[in-house]
């Protein structure tokens, strides 16, 4: 019979591979874990968001540029999501469509969008007051999210083309979501 009792480092080998475990089982519970705090709204929309915001960035950018959005020219994003308001009354139907974001079903409604383009020096001052171009309009479309809960929101960093004065340094295209 042996009459060798525990060492220190059988301790330190078995304390270790629990650590390890405790800390694995966290890690990859973590995302779903956060996720029961937030609204189901929140989580059902955030894809929603995700893709518009992509969908934005890669049909309006300046071919051979990373994020430069193309504004005041033809087909830049600017006149796009101003005809897409003036035709649908404002829902942005044409952008939920081309971005394949029209899809209701039983469980599921057509989002509401809103997209807006925000100055650094708007975020920097703590807000997200959309900018404002050469021409006095807001660099906004889409219904007002003032006073809305449960939205779901994606940007993207981009710089502006033809809008002198905006995105110094840069700017951010917002897609929120209800």
């Amino acid at each position: 019979m042996d009459s060798r009792a525990q060492t220190p480092q059988d301790f330190a080998v078995g304390v270790s591979v629990l650590l390890v475990t405790i800390i694995g089982v966290l890690a990859f519970v973590q995302g779903s874990a956060v996720g029961v705090y937030e609204s189901p709204d929140v989580q059902r929309n955030q894809p929603i968001a995700d893709r518009a915001a992509t969908y934005l960035v890669e049909n309006h950018s300046v071919e051979g540029t990373r994020n430069l959005i193309r504004y005041n020219t033809s087909g830049g994003i600017n006149e796009s999501l101003n005809n897409d308001i003036a035709k649908h009354s404002g829902t942005l139907g044409d952008l939920k469509s081309s971005a394949g974001l029209d899809t209701a079903t039983q469980r599921r409604t057509n989002a509401t969008l809103n997209v807006s383009v925000v100055n650094a020096s708007s975020l920097k001052a703590g807000t997200r007051d959309p900018a404002v171009d050469d021409h006095d309009q807001r660099l906004a479309w889409g219904p007002d999210v003032a006073d809305r809960d449960n939205v779901a929101t994606a940007s993207r960093v981009v710089k502006l083309t033809n809008a002198t004065g905006q995105c110094d340094p840069v700017c951010w295209l917002v897609v929120r979501v209800w």
